[in-house]
């Protein structure tokens, strides 16, 4: 499904190059749920959004379904992300002068997808929204909000769901229900990977990364499998199976 091989990503800082990934490696199958854990600036926002084929690495290969993202023309790169990959942010994205239903669809202007109003109807109805569907943004608790993020995410029916955040503002009930939908999804043939500070993602994630900041950064070309660096520090990367010893 999807393969980080040896990934690094630079970026340029005021006081010189600041590392976000280092040789970074993972694979992620189908109807695998993996959760990335670790302190703010760690580089896991970068993880997903080079997963995501939205930020080009330095070095390295990232792999879904057999073909190398960033080998494709940028055309290819976007038609792949749209017919394979869900989204699901911290804060929404949604568009604030569209309903609900409208929201939701907004997947099907990137593509044709079949019968796209009804499945949208089905996630918001399955979401607990249908009686919201003709709402804008503005007129939603956080919690419709993300649920609504949520069924926009699923609506082309994608091959991996990549979650940054996503109950970071949301209350303990509204959480669950996300993270429930993560794991059926996973349950489902999906693929997920959550960056999230949440620990109820331990109780349903197959996978647990967790990046620790240390206070060294490798020399360059040190071959470090699972770790990332960021910042001058370098961060740890252990995985732990779901009712492992944490």
């Amino acid at each position: 499904m999807l393969s980080l091989q040896h990934v690094r990503k630079t970026y340029a800082g005021p006081q010189g190059p600041v590392v976000a990934l280092v040789d970074f490696s993972l694979e992620l199958g189908r109807g695998e749920f993996v959760a990335v854990r670790g302190p703010s600036g760690c580089g896991k926002t970068t993880l997903l959004l080079v997963a995501g084929g939205l930020l080009r690495p330095d070095a390295g290969h990232v792999l879904l379904d057999g073909q190398d993202m960033y080998q494709l023309s940028r055309e290819a790169r976007a038609r792949l992300r749209a017919c394979r990959i869900g989204f699901v942010f911290q804060q929404f994205h949604l568009v604030p002068y569209l309903s609900v239903l409208d929201n939701v669809l907004t997947p099907a202007l990137a593509q044709a997808l079949p019968d796209a109003r009804n499945h949208a109807r089905e996630l918001i109805d399955r979401f607990g929204l249908s009686a919201r569907a003709p709402h804008v943004p503005a007129e939603l608790s956080t919690g419709e909000r993300q649920r609504t993020a949520l069924a926009r995410a699923l609506l082309n029916r994608p091959h991996l769901l990549l979650a940054d955040e996503p109950t970071g503002n949301l209350d303990e009930a509204n959480g669950d229900i996300v993270l429930k939908a993560l794991a059926e999804f996973a349950r489902g043939g999906g693929a997920v990977l959550l960056v999230t500070h949440d620990p109820r993602a331990a109780s349903v994630a197959d996978r647990m990364i967790q990046l620790e900041k240390t206070s060294e950064v490798p020399p360059s070309g040190t071959r470090q499998n699972g770790q990332e660096h960021e910042g001058g520090t370098s961060e740890v990367s252990s995985t732990v199976p779901r009712g492992g010893s944490r």
